[in-house]
């Protein structure tokens, strides 16, 4: 039976590991040690990613979580206050993604303990998620036998079920002008700095259509302030589930960096636009939903499919033939100092985990 007591000392002592995105080792090993201590065959695989596994009997089924944190995310500080858990606000609190981690883990402890029948486990617990993706793209698929599993990543109740993914291409540009000082001789400089502020302000950000995004997050350059800036940096993102709207966008923002360009004789500007990972969605009929529903269904929760704009793990998976969906874990306002976790949904979450292992 799904013990809430522990549910919630494992999810606070989870995060209170420090792990940052590329500083994950320490919770990857605690959580290695603890399905170890559930006699489950653990491995580690050449990135450093977590790979657990437990016989059982029929159709495999591969649980996913991944390991990292965004920032700020060192030194959380959980407050329990009545059925949320936050931190002291000054961090994040880490419940993506050790809400999920707690999940399977909590699960699987009840599955054990009851020596309840079960389908064969395997379970992923994945590095550099947050930052890159980096675990799954490195992940020894060899290793892997699962062809269906449940990636435990998805924000708020357990029953809303994200079934789509977009496709995401990175941006990176460089704007190449002619520095000078910007008190004796401006004339003589093309500032870096102008160029960009004038690509931006011609692209079309935010939010295209209800599948479709482009955002410019990050701006870098100039040297001092009395210095026509020579270089900047540009740092951006598009996204779309459906892949024409995708080139669509990508061709409209080539064209914008391309015709800018020519007003600006002397001038450089390069633009690299590189795919990292491809987009997925799948229909309510689709057999894992269709499993995941029926099991939904028995805890008398009925699945809400939804569509995300995010990206994670669950994307790659489905490139190496893993067919997944993610779901949530009692988790909101992920990513900022408000965060907080719902201990009820936690709990649900890992009930419908431990009745996902014994279908």
């Amino acid at each position: 039976m799904i013990n809430k007591n522990r549910l919630v000392k494992t999810f606070i002592e989870l995060v209170k590991i420090d792990s940052p995105s590329g500083e994950e080792k320490k919770t990857a090993e605690e959580v290695a040690k603890r399905l170890q201590q559930l006699g489950a065959q653990v491995e580690f695989d050449s990135y450093g990613n977590v790979i657990g596994k437990i016989k059982g009997k029929g159709e495999s089924i591969m649980l996913n979580a991944h390991l990292d944190t965004v920032e700020p995310g060192r030194s959380i500080n959980p407050i329990i206050t009545a059925d949320r858990i936050t931190s002291d606000g000054s961090t994040i609190l880490g419940g993506d993604p050790k809400a999920g981690i707690t999940v399977i883990l909590e699960a699987i402890t009840s599955i054990i303990e009851d020596k309840k029948p079960h389908i064969p486990i395997e379970m992923v617990f994945t590095r550099e998620e947050e930052s890159s993706l980096g675990g799954a793209i490195n992940l020894n698929y060899r290793k892997i036998n699962s062809k269906r599993g449940i990636v435990f990543d998805g924000d708020e109740d357990v029953h809303k079920i994200f079934v789509s993914s977009p496709t995401y291409y990175r941006l990176d540009a460089t704007v190449i002008g002619r520095g000078a000082h910007a008190g004796v001789e401006p004339e003589k400089g093309i500032s870096a700095i102008q160029i960009a502020s004038y690509i931006i302000s011609k692209l079309k950000l935010g939010r295209i259509d209800h599948e479709t995004t482009v955002n410019i997050g990050v701006i870098s350059g100039g040297t001092a302030r009395n210095a026509v800036p020579e270089k900047v940096e540009l740092k951006g993102e598009i996204r779309s589930r459906d892949k024409k709207k995708l080139t669509r966008q990508i061709e409209q923002v080539e064209s914008v960096f391309n015709k800018i360009q020519s007003n600006y004789p002397g001038s450089q500007i390069k633009i690299d636009l590189e795919e990292e990972f491809q987009g997925f969605k799948l229909k309510a009929t689709h057999n894992t939903i269709q499993f995941i529903s029926r099991v939904l269904k028995t805890m008398s929760l009925e699945p809400e499919l939804k569509d995300s704009g995010g990206g994670s793990d669950a994307n790659i998976f489905h490139q190496h033939g893993i067919e997944v969906v993610v779901v949530g874990t009692g988790v909101y306002e992920p990513h900022t100092t408000r965060e907080y976790t719902v201990i009820p949904q936690l709990y649900q979450a890992a009930q419908f985990c431990e009745k996902v292992l014994m279908a």
